[in-house]
């Protein structure tokens, strides 16, 4: 395993700073730690250089949690949503905003705000 994560690595973990989501091929995190698949301690150091790109930027808050999903070509990281992020809208709530048999009361927005 590589000490030190990979230029795309590092990229990926700044850009989720601001992103909220992003994605890392596999063959990148591959040739990374050095095996294929990777290991718990490769997932565990990875979680560390989050806490260190985060602390670097945002030294007054703790890390937000990332969630994994295993892609077949790609890892892809999301983190749990900041004071500094926009709301999320459900893409269904955004469609019906276009359809005249949508009612208002079936669009929500989260963190409590609605779309009329």
């Amino acid at each position: 395993m590589n000490a030190l994560p990979s230029d795309e690595l590092l990229a990926a973990l700044h850009a989720l700073q601001t992103d909220i989501a992003v994605t890392i091929a596999w063959d990148v995190l591959y040739r990374w730690a050095g095996t294929s698949p990777l290991a718990v301690e490769h997932y565990a150091q990875i979680e560390r250089q989050w806490g260190q790109v985060w602390q670097e930027a945002q030294s007054a808050s703790e890390p937000p949690t990332v969630y994994l999903y295993h892609g077949a070509a790609k890892l892809t990281l999301v983190r749990t949503n900041t004071q500094e992020d926009p709301p999320a809208i459900s893409l269904h709530d955004l469609a019906c905003i276009a359809l005249p048999r949508c009612h208002s009361s079936q669009i929500s927005v989260c963190k409590g705000t609605s779309i009329k």
